[in-house]
């Protein structure tokens, strides 16, 4: 069952739903309450708590500070020193609610058990110093006594704007009673009351001699509470003379101060969720989708960060719920650190847009991750690129969000998963917000990257494959070693388009080179013939690759192929058979032009010492990486390109397309038109005899010379190509010994035998005139099995007509022994007489009753037959030689 996305789960307040949340209801001011200007949710006491979660140090500071207004020991004086936007003002609201509308507290539990004690008659004054007029308005000891109702004490110090003495502040505070004083932006007026003084010409520091004479007094007093703020440095926002002036008042409270953190740990977690939501929905969701969470960070193993594995981690993200803990984390630890961001006034504001435009969108996922905030809303963005500066606007614009920002065409390309989730985009949103930081720390590694990313629907290995496509595409991403962050600075990406920019000249050269590489020697290689007679006319099989000129499909391509074939310059072309053209694919060629472009780009990059010496260690690997890949790039390309080969036909030329190359493909461009011309059968290594007799013999042809089959091959147009005469040669040979063919060499006739050496003049004969002339130029006579008289025949003929020359005489008979010498005589001698060769088998057989000794067998017999058989072998009754 799939997890509720959150929208399903948790409700937003109002103001959210509705798209008018107004970003200055995050904007706490203390003087605006007093004067009736600040939002609805600050002035009302009621809505204020119902918008607050009760941290534990906002718990403890209200604790502490009426407990003390109760008569209790809690510390008279309370200093807030924490980063701006911290939870300064927020906590002083707290307390100023509190003790002024007590009534309407008691409906808040937690609140109105903390106030049990409080004098009814207890009395709230507050000095902000953003609200005060160092020149004509009241001082602060001047506006807080008249907030107690004692102004006339200390009037005339007010009008000579001179501090009062602790004589004096003890009669106010003695007159007023339990009373709790607010001091907020203290540093702010006393750095404009010392520049008010000196040009006045009054005597100086009297802000800082008020704040020491009030917090001797009040600390000593029962019933009576300061609670003052300070910046944690002023020159988050003032000048160096200011750090002076803070640095004074830190060290006049810091004698008597308590501190106080009104933020702690995961408790930023419940502060955000109170402020943003009305409604978090069911617990069971909740802890169903921390559940889920938890146990597909503990299936991704190591591909998941340790601490999102364990238990504790299933608490946070109950506790962040609708948010993911990172997106807050990322926010508060890390934007926070900017001294402008305010801490948790800036992670309310930005989260409060941020959900404001995801409720309205409807964005699918059970949490808030950091990869889902939309850098296209400009409110959104503006809250990001304010603190780092404007130029980060181009950044995004151009890399992360935006209709033309390069994500999503990433998006597109890579599928419907990308689409639906917006893979890049969010992996590109992530990236960015772990690009920043107050201080050192930077960028997000790859198992921080799942996290950010990765949920209900999401395959976790789709993150690695997205983050490689972002590294070769967008301009201002960056890796170093297993941190991926964003900059201003471009990226080689970026450098190596402004280089592509400057490459204008060249691009043909190098393409030209690269075939000339990559042409191979499986046949003769011409390059970019302007003209026929570039084109040599011979037997030689001729591979022409055209210029980029010519593309195909294209006219002019296909006309000067037509003349390519057809002459060898003013004459015509009498091998035609044996050219072949390559041309390359016209929807190929921006794609091969680009590529060459970007490898020149990189060889001037490579050769620029300057630029390389710039470079990070991973840039320059980067660099090297790119080189690489794009030399093999190029190789691929112009094998795609190349692709449409043109044969000779009897109208000129015939087409055919190779297709894509597959990775892998050979070495060379002639190997690949090799091996399709064979897959093809146009190429042949070998012929049969029969294809050569229906190919190269006219009809009632019985003989032709080889060399001229050779030379119709060569010519004639459609006919299959031969490797070589060689290759027609071995064919000729084996249909000789198969009988398909029979071949005539000088005067003797070849069939169905072996043949050793064919020369080009060799006569090819059709397998019936070699038998027939066979049969003419052959006697064979064979001894009646019965001893009878001699036949006289043919193979495979019972003719007796003796022609006048006979080539071939073969004799088996049974000779008795008496007639050797006749044989001699009258049968070899004549025959060698004739000028022929002759080879005499011997075969005897003798039998002896009484046995043959052994002594004539060795001493007569055997060693006659050694002297005069070459290779005799004797072995006991047998006796063989070759």
């Amino acid at each position: 069952m799939a997890l509720p996305n959150w929208w399903q789960v948790a409700k937003p307040h109002a103001d959210i739903i509705k798209g008018e949340l107004d970003e200055a209801v995050f904007a706490a001011d203390l003087g605006d309450v007093i004067s009736g200007r600040a939002p609805q949710e600050y002035r009302d006491t009621d809505l204020f708590f119902r918008k607050t979660y009760l941290t534990r140090g906002l718990h403890n500071l209200l604790e502490g500070v009426l407990g003390r207004l109760a008569g209790g020991k809690g510390s008279g004086v309370i200093q807030l020193q924490t980063p701006f936007g911290g939870g300064k003002t927020h906590a002083l609201l707290a307390l100023y609610h509190t003790v002024k509308n007590r009534e309407a507290c008691s409906r808040f539990e937690n609140v109105r058990i903390l106030a049990e004690g409080i004098p009814p008659d207890t009395k709230v004054s507050c000095f902000v110093g953003t609200h005060a007029d160092p020149l004509k308005g009241k001082t602060p000891w001047g506006s807080i006594a008249h907030q107690l109702g004692c102004y006339d004490l200390i009037k005339e110090h007010d009008k000579k704007r001179v501090a009062p003495g602790k004589e004096v502040l003890s009669r106010i505070f003695e007159a007023s009673g339990p009373a709790l004083i607010l001091i907020d932006e203290l540093l702010e007026y006393a750095v404009k009351a010392a520049r008010a003084e000196e040009a006045a010409g009054t005597e100086r520091g009297q802000v800082l001699a008020f704040l020491q004479e009030l917090t001797e007094v009040v600390s000593v007093s029962s019933r009576l509470v300061l609670v003052l703020t300070l910046p944690s440095s002023a020159l988050e926002h003032y000048d160096e003379e200011a750090e002076k002036v803070l640095h004074q008042l830190q060290k006049i409270s810091g004698r008597v101060e308590a501190t106080f953190t009104p933020v702690e740990g995961v408790e930023i977690y419940e502060v955000i969720r109170a402020r943003l939501f009305e409604d978090l929905g069911e617990a069971s969701k909740r802890k169903e989708v921390a559940s889920a969470y938890l146990d597909l960070y503990r299936k991704m193993g190591n591909d998941a960060p340790a601490e999102t594995r364990e238990v504790s981690y299933r608490e946070r993200i109950e506790r962040a719920y609708p948010f993911h803990p990172e997106l807050i984390d990322v926010l508060y630890e890390r934007w926070g650190s900017f001294p402008t961001f305010q801490r948790t006034r800036g992670v309310l504001r930005l989260l409060g847009l941020a959900v404001q435009d995801l409720w309205e969108k409807k964005a699918v996922s059970p949490l808030i991750h950091s990869s889902l905030l939309r850098l296209d809303n400009a409110r959104v963005r503006m809250e990001f690129v304010k603190h780092i500066g404007n130029q980060y606007e181009s950044v995004v614009a151009a890399d992360i969000a935006g209709p033309g920002a390069k994500t999503a065409k990433i998006d597109a390309e890579m599928g419907s998963e990308y689409a639906i989730y917006d893979i890049a985009q969010g992996i590109a949103t992530s990236v960015f917000l772990y690009s920043f930081s107050g201080a050192e720390r930077r960028g997000i590694t790859l198992p921080q990257l799942r996290v950010a990313l990765v949920r209900e629907g999401i395959p976790t290995t789709i993150v690695g494959d997205a983050v490689k496509r972002l590294e070769e595409e967008l301009w201002f991403f960056h890796a170093e070693g297993n941190l991926f962050y964003f900059t201003n600075q471009p990226n080689l990406n970026r450098v190596l388009i402004d280089r592509e920019e400057m490459v204008v000249e060249g691009i043909w050269d190098a393409l030209e080179a690269e075939l000339r590489r990559m042409a191979g020697r499986e046949f003769e290689v011409l390059i970019w013939p302007r003209q026929p007679q570039d084109i040599p006319d011979g037997q030689k099989i001729k591979l022409a690759i055209l210029s980029p000129e010519f593309k195909y499909p294209g006219k002019n391509t296909e006309d000067f192929v037509f003349q390519l074939f057809a002459g060898s310059g003013k004459a015509y072309r009498a091998f035609r058979n044996t050219l072949l053209v390559l041309a390359l694919d016209s929807s190929q060629w921006d794609g091969l032009f680009n590529i060459i472009k970007r490898y020149l780009a990189l060889k001037l990059l490579q050769e620029d010492e300057k630029f390389k010496a710039s470079l990070s260690p991973a840039d320059v690997r980067e660099l090297e990486k790119k080189d690489k890949e794009a030399k093999e790039e190029v190789s691929h390309r112009i094998f795609n390109a190349y692709r449409h080969l043109a044969v000779s036909s009897s109208s000129g030329a015939r087409w055919f397309d190779m297709g894509m190359a597959p990775l892998g493909t050979g070495t060379s461009l002639s190997f690949r038109v090799k091996e399709y011309l064979r897959d093809q059968e146009l190429l042949l290594d070998t012929i049969s005899g029969r294809a050569i007799i229906d190919k190269a013999f006219a009809k009632n042809e019985v003989e032709k010379p080889l060399n001229e089959v050779y030379n119709l091959f060569l010519t004639t147009p459609g006919m299959p190509m031969l490797q070589s005469f060689e290759a027609l040669a071995l064919s000729v040979k084996t249909a000789v010994k198969s009988g398909e063919l029979g071949l005539a060499i000088g005067g003797s006739v070849f069939f169905k035998e072996n043949v050793d050496d064919i020369p080009k003049d060799a006569i090819v004969l059709t397998s019936g005139e070699a038998d027939k002339r066979k049969k003419e130029h052959e006697i064979v006579w064979i001894q009646d099995s019965e001893g009878g008289q001699d036949a006289e025949t043919r193979p495979g003929s019972e003719t007796t007509v003796t022609p006048d020359t006979i080539r071939k005489v073969w004799i088996k008979a049974n000779i008795p022994s008496e007639h050797i010498s006749s044989l001699i005589n009258g049968v070899i001698n004549p025959l060698k007489g004739e000028g022929g060769t002759l080879d005499v088998v011997v075969e005897i057989t003798a039998n002896s009753q009484k046995g043959f000794p052994r002594h004539t067998l060795d001493t007569k017999v055997k060693e006659t037959l050694q002297q005069i058989c070459s290779g005799f072998d004797y072995n006991e009754y047998k006796a063989t030689c070759e």
